[in-house]
């Protein structure tokens, strides 16, 4: 007899596999109240196969995996270390796949200024893939697009969070020697719906007098939107700043700390349920490489903290340091141990925020409010 999924909220990360998965297609992913998607089973036409348990990463979590060696690194390229949240290795590892030939998946922006995951094979793209992006990506079909050009023989590289990747290898449920995975150490994923109305606001800050933004913000299209940065680096890496840039030139930066929509973030306000349990940590996405910012890298290593960012490169299997091998940046073994312990979110999930609840009861009306209450 057909069955539902057996993956609870608390637990389902989101990562679409199961939909990908299913040969049915009865699985469709759909928005909750919070705005995350989770799967919805058509009961009437599942056959009960199983396909979709397998390719589920919550339902069997990997083990712990403790990578070969740790890196700090920075892009030699200053301009686009400047565009990038950390030491710009991102761009670097893209550029070596694409010059193969291959293809990149990674999260960017839509026309809409949602988060989506996507793919390309050129160099003039990589800006769009380029930075953090502090809201749960869609990942669409991507998964079975990356398998599809696997099967064709092109390098695939592709970056997302653990569960992403967790998920992208549950689905693919081989390994290919063209497949190069790329996670990144995850403080957790904000709601889709949270973003959409925040950006609303920030739409009418943009183009409103003060005092008409007061009354008519909300309204405003976010068409309005030239560009986004969460970590902008006007001020410095370590000072980085929420940007906005309007079609018509205005534009609107805000230290990360008093930015709303980053405090609800950093504060854990608006983190996905399965967040505060994450199942990926400590290496079980079994990527390839993980990549974060190296924070407090100048009491690990002299000579890499010049404010604009170093990036730390966690080198996970035999694949990933042959492909690290000839990639040219300033680059410098450190001991994993010590580097960790100023990213602790490799090891553990964020606590839930007692406040949460209230957050998402009443986020639109009294959004400012809640946040500041920290």
């Amino acid at each position: 007899m057909p069955s539902p999924l057996l993956t609870p909220k608390e637990t389902c990360c989101g990562c679409s596999a199961c939909e990908q998965a299913c040969p049915k297609k009865c699985i469709v992913m759909q928005e909750d109240s919070e705005g995350f998607l989770y799967p919805v089973v058509n009961e009437e036409r599942c056959v009960g196969c199983g396909v979709c348990e397998k390719a589920c990463p919550s339902l069997s979590p990997n083990e712990m995996r403790r990578p070969l060696k740790a890196l700090a690194a920075i892009n030699k390229d200053e301009k686009v270390r400047k565009k990038s949240s950390s030491g710009g290795i991102f761009s670097l590892m893209a550029e070596k796949v694409l010059v193969q030939g291959g293809w990149v998946f990674g999260a960017r922006f839509n026309d809409s200024w949602e988060v989506i995951h996507d793919k390309t094979n050129k160099k003039e793209e990589l800006d769009s893939y380029r930075g953090s992006k502090y809201v749960q990506s869609r990942i669409g079909s991507c998964f079975a697009e990356a398998e599809e050009l696997l099967k064709e023989g092109q390098f695939v590289m592709f970056v997302g969070t653990p569960c992403q990747i967790a998920g992208l290898h549950r689905f693919l449920g081989k390994s290919y020697d063209r497949l190069l995975t790329i996670d990144f150490i995850c403080h957790g994923v904000p709601s889709p719906a949270v973003w959409r109305w925040y950006i609303k606001r920030v739409a009418g800050k943009l183009i409103l007098p003060h005092w008409l933004y007061g009354l008519f913000g909300w309204a405003v299209p976010i068409g309005v939107i030239r560009g986004i940065e969460f970590r902008n680096k006007q001020r410095g890496w370590k000072q980085f700043q929420m940007f906005f840039k309007s079609k018509n030139g205005r534009e609107n930066a805000c230290f990360h700390w008093e930015d709303s929509y980053m405090r609800a973030f950093l504060n854990n306000y608006d983190l996905r349920p399965s967040c505060y349990r994450c199942l990926d940590k400590e290496g079980r996405s079994h990527s390839d490489i993980t990549i974060a910012d190296f924070w407090n890298v100048h009491k690990v290593i002299d000579g890499f903290d010049d404010n604009m960012g170093t990036s730390l490169v966690l080198v996970n299997t035999p694949q990933g340091n042959v492909f690290l091998q000839d990639v040219d940046c300033k680059m410098q073994a450190v001991d994993f141990d010590e580097a960790i312990q100023y990213n602790p979110s490799w090891r553990k999930s964020y606590e839930l925020n007692p406040k949460r609840q209230e957050f998402f009861q009443c986020y639109k009306e009294k959004f400012g409010t809640l946040v500041r209450q920290v």
